[in-house]
């Protein structure tokens, strides 16, 4: 999980407790009033206090597990496409007290009518910014979505074929290719936190910038490349370059 993240969920936390606290704290000082007008006004002021105050627990806890408080949310838009036709997705929000996602599925509807199921993508721990654009390559449909946590997902789908292919450009799939390894860059790739996004999709070529952790010991310590992706006609992703 992110630090925006983290920190999000905790000020959510902090100011709904300070607001439910609002109630039960009046009814404290109401008791404590009547508790000096005598016995009567002491048992019904400290009745009224506790009913209230199980009552503000009871409503925090039925926030926080029921499905209202955290999800699901479901969401259906509609992304008018630059190459022509829109994008529809079906978004499905989730969040616990750990993180949040977006799962969203997606499906091109073209100019003339008819539709091609692209697939899913997902946006882990990250706003859903809503503005996915396909790319048209020769007979490849190019769409950039999200992943798991701190990557992006590549969806091809052949126009001609129907047949779908899927990259997640995520640490493992960028270090596992020879012309990384063959770099000796070093890189601790089991360790928090790396980061793979895709900067831009230009024509046949991915920039993908890789942020990965250097030192064991300093959490802060990351280096960073950019790194060159080109897409040949059978939609195969080779690394091509890294800077």
């Amino acid at each position: 999980m992110d630090f925006i993240g983290l920190l999000f969920i905790v000020l959510m936390i902090i100011l709904g407790i300070a607001i439910l606290s609002i109630l039960p704290v009046l009814t404290f000082f109401l008791y404590r009033k009547f508790k000096a007008k005598g016995k009567i006004y002491k048992y019904g002021g400290l009745t009224f206090f506790s009913l209230t105050t199980i009552g503000m627990i009871v409503l925090v806890i039925n926030i926080i597990i029921s499905p209202s408080g955290f999800g699901p949310e479901y969401e259906s838009i509609e992304i008018k496409q630059n190459i022509g036709g829109k994008l529809l997705c079906e978004s499905v929000y989730n969040a616990d007290l750990h993180s949040w996602q977006y799962d969203v599925t997606y499906k091109y509807l073209m100019e003339n009518g008819d539709s091609i199921n692209l697939g899913y993508g997902g946006y882990y721990g990250r706003q859903w910014d809503k503005n996915e654009q396909l790319i048209k390559q020769d007979n490849w449909l190019i769409l950039k979505t999200g992943s798991f946590h701190g990557s992006d997902r590549i969806i091809l789908k052949n126009t001609k074929t129907d047949s779908t292919i899927i990259y997640d450009i995520n640490n493992q799939f960028i270090e596992n290719d020879i012309l990384w390894r063959n770099q000796e860059i070093k890189s601790l790739i089991n360790y928090c936190c790396a980061e793979s996004f895709i900067e831009k999709i230009s024509n046949n070529k991915v920039f993908v910038k890789y942020k990965f952790r250097t030192s064991e010991t300093l959490t802060k310590e990351y280096g960073e490349r950019m790194i060159e992706y080109r897409l040949n006609n059978t939609g195969q992703l080779m690394m091509t370059n890294i800077k």
